[in-house]
Protein backbone atom coordinates (compact mmCIF):
# COMPACT_ATOMS: atom_id res chain seq x y z
CA UNK A 1 0.00 0.00 0.00
CA UNK A 2 0.95 3.35 -0.71
CA UNK A 3 1.26 5.73 1.87
CA UNK A 4 0.20 9.30 1.99
CA UNK A 5 0.50 11.37 5.74
CA UNK A 6 -0.81 14.26 6.86
CA UNK A 7 0.78 16.12 9.70
CA UNK A 8 -0.81 18.96 11.45
CA UNK A 9 -1.87 20.64 14.99
CA UNK A 10 -5.08 19.68 16.23
CA UNK A 11 -6.52 23.30 16.08
CA UNK A 12 -6.06 22.59 11.92
CA UNK A 13 -8.90 20.23 12.17
CA UNK A 14 -7.74 17.89 9.16
CA UNK A 15 -10.86 16.70 7.69
CA UNK A 16 -10.21 13.02 7.14
CA UNK A 17 -13.24 12.16 4.65
CA UNK A 18 -12.12 14.80 2.28
CA UNK A 19 -8.70 13.05 1.56
CA UNK A 20 -10.31 9.55 1.65
CA UNK A 21 -12.74 10.72 -1.41
CA UNK A 22 -9.40 11.77 -3.18
CA UNK A 23 -7.34 8.80 -2.22
CA UNK A 24 -8.15 4.91 -4.01
CA UNK A 25 -8.65 2.58 -1.55
CA UNK A 26 -7.44 -0.09 -2.47
CA UNK A 27 -4.07 1.34 -3.29
CA UNK A 28 -3.25 3.88 -0.37
CA UNK A 29 -3.28 4.05 3.10
CA UNK A 30 -4.33 7.52 4.99
CA UNK A 31 -2.59 8.55 8.34
CA UNK A 32 -3.32 11.68 9.94
CA UNK A 33 -1.22 12.45 13.04
CA UNK A 34 -1.32 15.84 15.31
CA UNK A 35 2.08 15.66 17.34
CA UNK A 36 5.83 15.60 15.72
CA UNK A 37 6.38 12.10 17.84
CA UNK A 38 3.74 10.33 15.87
CA UNK A 39 5.42 11.82 12.52
CA UNK A 40 8.29 10.72 13.33
CA UNK A 41 6.78 7.03 13.85
CA UNK A 42 5.13 6.35 10.19
CA UNK A 43 7.11 9.18 7.96
CA UNK A 44 9.71 6.53 6.87
CA UNK A 45 7.73 4.88 4.10
CA UNK A 46 5.30 7.76 3.46
CA UNK A 47 5.55 8.67 -0.59
CA UNK A 48 3.55 11.79 0.41
CA UNK A 49 3.67 14.31 2.88
CA UNK A 50 1.00 16.90 3.53
CA UNK A 51 2.15 18.69 6.71
CA UNK A 52 3.09 22.13 8.91
CA UNK A 53 6.51 22.84 9.31
CA UNK A 54 8.19 20.54 12.18
CA UNK A 55 11.39 19.49 13.19
CA UNK A 56 13.65 19.10 10.37
CA UNK A 57 15.41 15.71 11.85
CA UNK A 58 11.88 14.12 12.30
CA UNK A 59 11.20 15.38 7.95
CA UNK A 60 14.70 13.98 7.15
CA UNK A 61 13.62 10.69 8.04
CA UNK A 62 11.37 10.80 5.51
CA UNK A 63 13.90 9.29 2.22
CA UNK A 64 11.04 7.59 0.28
CA UNK A 65 9.01 10.75 -0.17
CA UNK A 66 8.41 11.76 -4.19
CA UNK A 67 5.81 14.20 -3.00
CA UNK A 68 5.36 16.97 0.00
CA UNK A 69 2.68 19.31 0.00
CA UNK A 70 3.82 22.43 2.92
CA UNK A 71 0.64 23.71 4.37
CA UNK A 72 2.56 27.08 5.20
CA UNK A 73 4.38 29.32 2.57
CA UNK A 74 7.81 29.32 3.60
CA UNK A 75 9.74 26.08 3.06
CA UNK A 76 12.50 27.48 5.26
CA UNK A 77 11.88 25.08 7.63
CA UNK A 78 11.81 21.69 5.58
CA UNK A 79 14.85 20.40 4.51
CA UNK A 80 14.72 20.95 1.03
CA UNK A 81 18.08 20.63 -0.39
CA UNK A 82 17.43 16.90 1.03
CA UNK A 83 14.05 16.21 -0.55
CA UNK A 84 15.15 17.90 -3.86
CA UNK A 85 18.24 15.22 -4.13
CA UNK A 86 16.06 12.45 -3.46
CA UNK A 87 13.70 13.18 -6.06
CA UNK A 88 10.88 14.31 -4.44
CA UNK A 89 8.51 17.51 -5.59
CA UNK A 90 7.87 20.30 -2.90
CA UNK A 91 4.62 22.43 -3.00
CA UNK A 92 3.95 24.84 -0.62
CA UNK A 93 0.43 26.68 0.47
CA UNK A 94 0.48 29.95 -1.22
CA UNK A 95 -2.66 31.35 -1.61
CA UNK A 96 -3.82 30.28 1.83
CA UNK A 97 -2.75 33.41 4.06
CA UNK A 98 -4.00 35.88 1.63
CA UNK A 99 -7.03 37.40 2.96
CA UNK A 100 -6.49 36.66 6.85
CA UNK A 101 -2.86 37.90 6.96
CA UNK A 102 -3.99 41.17 4.98
CA UNK A 103 -6.39 41.42 7.15
CA UNK A 104 -3.91 41.31 10.21
CA UNK A 105 -1.94 44.00 8.43
CA UNK A 106 -4.73 46.47 8.11
CA UNK A 107 -5.72 45.95 11.65
CA UNK A 108 -2.46 46.23 12.84
CA UNK A 109 -1.64 49.69 11.01
CA UNK A 110 -5.13 50.90 12.21
CA UNK A 111 -4.16 50.16 15.93
CA UNK A 112 -0.50 51.77 15.48
CA UNK A 113 -2.21 55.16 13.80
CA UNK A 114 -4.63 55.17 16.81
CA UNK A 115 -2.09 54.34 19.28
CA UNK A 116 -4.35 51.42 20.46
CA UNK A 117 -1.10 49.50 21.80
CA UNK A 118 -0.05 52.70 24.29
CA UNK A 119 -3.80 53.02 25.32
CA UNK A 120 -4.30 49.05 26.08
CA UNK A 121 -1.01 49.58 28.35
CA UNK A 122 -2.55 52.36 30.37
CA UNK A 123 -6.13 50.61 30.77
CA UNK A 124 -4.12 47.60 32.50
CA UNK A 125 -2.43 50.24 34.61
CA UNK A 126 -5.39 51.90 35.54
CA UNK A 127 -4.87 55.10 34.18
CA UNK A 128 -7.03 57.46 31.77
CA UNK A 129 -4.62 59.05 29.88
CA UNK A 130 -5.90 60.96 26.83
CA UNK A 131 -2.89 62.14 25.53
CA UNK A 132 -2.38 59.29 22.68
CA UNK A 133 -1.61 60.23 19.09
CA UNK A 134 -4.86 59.55 17.19
CA UNK A 135 -3.89 59.41 13.82
CA UNK A 136 -5.51 57.95 10.57
CA UNK A 137 -4.08 55.65 7.67
CA UNK A 138 -6.06 56.91 5.26
CA UNK A 139 -3.76 59.77 3.31
CA UNK A 140 -0.63 57.42 4.84
CA UNK A 141 1.88 55.83 2.59
CA UNK A 142 2.54 52.20 2.67
CA UNK A 143 5.39 50.59 1.71
CA UNK A 144 5.13 46.59 1.14
CA UNK A 145 8.33 44.41 1.50
CA UNK A 146 7.61 41.49 -1.45
CA UNK A 147 4.41 41.87 -3.61
CA UNK A 148 3.41 38.06 -3.69
CA UNK A 149 0.07 36.81 -2.98
CA UNK A 150 -0.26 38.58 0.53
CA UNK A 151 1.24 41.91 -0.28
CA UNK A 152 -0.77 41.80 -3.25
CA UNK A 153 -3.79 41.39 -1.05
CA UNK A 154 -2.94 43.68 1.29
CA UNK A 155 -2.29 46.55 -1.22
CA UNK A 156 -5.37 46.22 -2.29
CA UNK A 157 -6.98 46.51 0.84
CA UNK A 158 -4.62 49.78 2.09
CA UNK A 159 -6.09 51.27 -1.20
CA UNK A 160 -9.47 51.30 -0.60
CA UNK A 161 -8.60 52.15 3.00
CA UNK A 162 -7.16 55.74 1.32
CA UNK A 163 -3.34 54.55 1.38
CA UNK A 164 -0.93 55.36 -1.24
CA UNK A 165 1.07 51.71 -1.87
CA UNK A 166 4.59 51.41 -3.15
CA UNK A 167 5.86 47.90 -2.96
CA UNK A 168 9.13 46.12 -3.39
CA UNK A 169 9.36 42.63 -5.49
CA UNK A 170 12.70 41.14 -6.91
CA UNK A 171 11.49 42.02 -10.51
CA UNK A 172 9.65 44.92 -10.48
CA UNK A 173 6.53 44.99 -12.71
CA UNK A 174 3.25 46.83 -12.24
CA UNK A 175 1.16 45.17 -9.67
CA UNK A 176 -2.73 46.09 -9.17
CA UNK A 177 -3.37 49.06 -6.31
CA UNK A 178 0.42 49.68 -5.71
CA UNK A 179 1.43 53.03 -7.03
CA UNK A 180 4.78 52.42 -7.42
CA UNK A 181 6.76 49.30 -7.36
CA UNK A 182 10.65 49.05 -7.17
CA UNK A 183 13.53 46.33 -6.98
CA UNK A 184 16.46 46.19 -4.35
CA UNK A 185 18.18 48.81 -5.69
CA UNK A 186 15.37 51.05 -4.40
CA UNK A 187 15.17 49.89 -0.87
CA UNK A 188 16.28 52.88 0.81
CA UNK A 189 14.07 54.61 -1.17
CA UNK A 190 11.43 52.84 -0.03
CA UNK A 191 12.08 53.31 3.55
CA UNK A 192 12.77 56.59 3.48
CA UNK A 193 8.98 57.64 1.74
CA UNK A 194 7.15 55.16 4.10
CA UNK A 195 5.19 55.64 7.05
CA UNK A 196 3.99 51.85 7.16
CA UNK A 197 6.62 49.52 6.48
CA UNK A 198 4.66 45.31 5.98
CA UNK A 199 7.70 43.00 5.86
CA UNK A 200 6.62 39.96 4.07
CA UNK A 201 9.96 38.51 2.93
CA UNK A 202 10.76 35.06 3.13
CA UNK A 203 13.25 33.71 5.00
CA UNK A 204 16.28 33.02 2.66
CA UNK A 205 20.09 33.63 2.32
CA UNK A 206 19.54 36.21 1.03
CA UNK A 207 17.10 38.22 2.73
CA UNK A 208 18.76 37.37 6.12
CA UNK A 209 19.58 40.62 8.52
CA UNK A 210 18.58 42.34 5.41
CA UNK A 211 16.81 45.24 7.73
CA UNK A 212 19.71 46.64 9.68
CA UNK A 213 20.45 50.09 11.28
CA UNK A 214 21.55 51.59 7.81
CA UNK A 215 18.19 50.46 6.16
CA UNK A 216 16.14 51.39 10.12
CA UNK A 217 17.50 55.20 9.86
CA UNK A 218 16.30 55.42 6.74
CA UNK A 219 12.29 55.78 8.03
CA UNK A 220 10.74 58.66 9.30
CA UNK A 221 10.65 59.12 13.22
CA UNK A 222 6.99 58.64 12.57
CA UNK A 223 7.19 55.93 10.83
CA UNK A 224 5.91 52.25 11.84
CA UNK A 225 7.54 48.60 11.00
CA UNK A 226 5.27 45.69 10.80
CA UNK A 227 7.20 42.25 10.30
CA UNK A 228 4.95 39.46 9.50
CA UNK A 229 7.62 37.07 7.28
CA UNK A 230 10.63 35.89 8.87
CA UNK A 231 12.62 37.03 12.10
CA UNK A 232 15.61 35.93 10.31
CA UNK A 233 15.02 39.12 7.87
CA UNK A 234 15.28 41.81 10.57
CA UNK A 235 18.65 42.09 12.41
CA UNK A 236 17.19 42.98 16.07
CA UNK A 237 19.76 44.04 17.60
CA UNK A 238 19.98 46.94 15.14
CA UNK A 239 16.63 47.29 15.84
CA UNK A 240 16.21 47.26 19.57
CA UNK A 241 19.13 50.05 19.30
CA UNK A 242 16.87 52.19 16.91
CA UNK A 243 13.66 51.97 18.79
CA UNK A 244 15.45 52.98 22.59
CA UNK A 245 16.60 56.08 20.33
CA UNK A 246 13.47 56.90 19.21
CA UNK A 247 14.08 56.87 15.75
CA UNK A 248 10.82 55.02 14.90
CA UNK A 249 7.59 55.82 16.24
CA UNK A 250 6.53 51.84 16.48
CA UNK A 251 7.72 47.94 16.02
CA UNK A 252 4.50 44.92 15.28
CA UNK A 253 5.61 41.69 14.79
CA UNK A 254 4.69 38.35 14.77
CA UNK A 255 8.19 36.78 14.00
CA UNK A 256 11.55 36.88 15.64
CA UNK A 257 15.29 35.82 14.77
CA UNK A 258 14.58 33.46 17.85
CA UNK A 259 11.08 31.63 18.77
CA UNK A 260 9.35 31.83 21.34
CA UNK A 261 10.78 35.32 21.86
CA UNK A 262 13.47 34.51 24.76
CA UNK A 263 12.13 36.06 28.31
CA UNK A 264 15.13 38.07 28.57
CA UNK A 265 14.80 40.39 25.02
CA UNK A 266 13.95 44.01 25.43
CA UNK A 267 11.51 43.65 23.46
CA UNK A 268 8.94 42.55 25.48
CA UNK A 269 9.34 45.40 27.48
CA UNK A 270 9.42 48.02 25.30
CA UNK A 271 6.33 50.75 25.20
CA UNK A 272 6.48 50.98 21.53
CA UNK A 273 6.77 47.36 20.52
CA UNK A 274 3.69 45.10 19.91
CA UNK A 275 4.27 40.95 20.45
CA UNK A 276 1.81 38.23 19.14
CA UNK A 277 3.03 34.87 18.85
CA UNK A 278 3.67 34.10 15.49
CA UNK A 279 0.11 33.31 14.61
CA UNK A 280 -0.79 36.14 11.97
CA UNK A 281 -1.21 33.28 9.52
CA UNK A 282 -3.56 31.09 11.49
CA UNK A 283 -7.16 31.32 10.95
CA UNK A 284 -10.18 29.03 11.65
CA UNK A 285 -10.69 28.58 7.86
CA UNK A 286 -7.13 27.65 7.25
CA UNK A 287 -7.77 23.85 5.99
CA UNK A 288 -10.88 24.88 4.26
CA UNK A 289 -8.24 26.87 2.28
CA UNK A 290 -5.80 24.50 2.05
CA UNK A 291 -7.65 21.91 0.43
CA UNK A 292 -8.27 23.52 -2.21
CA UNK A 293 -4.36 23.53 -3.49
CA UNK A 294 -4.40 19.80 -1.74
CA UNK A 295 -6.99 18.45 -4.32
CA UNK A 296 -6.05 19.77 -7.33
CA UNK A 297 -2.86 19.06 -6.72
CA UNK A 298 -3.42 15.15 -5.51
CA UNK A 299 -5.16 15.05 -8.88
CA UNK A 300 -1.89 16.20 -10.83
CA UNK A 301 0.14 13.26 -8.67
CA UNK A 302 -2.41 10.63 -8.89
CA UNK A 303 -3.23 11.04 -13.10
CA UNK A 304 -0.08 11.98 -13.83
CA UNK A 305 -1.86 14.64 -15.82
CA UNK A 306 -1.78 18.25 -15.33
CA UNK A 307 0.74 20.91 -13.32
CA UNK A 308 0.83 21.30 -9.58
CA UNK A 309 0.19 24.42 -8.22
CA UNK A 310 3.08 26.07 -6.29
CA UNK A 311 5.82 23.91 -7.50
CA UNK A 312 8.63 25.14 -5.42
CA UNK A 313 12.03 26.68 -6.36
CA UNK A 314 14.93 25.05 -5.35
CA UNK A 315 16.96 27.67 -6.37
CA UNK A 316 15.01 30.67 -4.67
CA UNK A 317 13.55 28.73 -2.29
CA UNK A 318 10.13 29.22 -1.80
Amino acid sequence: MRKLVVYAPKYLKVDREAFEKLLPADEWQLETVIRPEELAEIIEDAEVLVAFPCEMDILRKGRRLKWVQALSVGVDAFPLKELIDQGAVVTNGKGIHRIHMAEYAIAAMVMLARSIHLLMRRQFSGQWDRKSLQGEINGATLGILGLGTIGEEVAHKAQFMGMRVFGLKNNPREVPHVEKVVGMESIEWLFSESDYIVNLLPGTPATEHLVNRALLEKMKPEACLINMGRGSTIKETDLIEVLREGKIRAFWSDVFEAEPLPENSPLWHMENVVITPHICGESTKYMEKAMEIISHNLQVYLSGEGTMMNLVDPQKGY
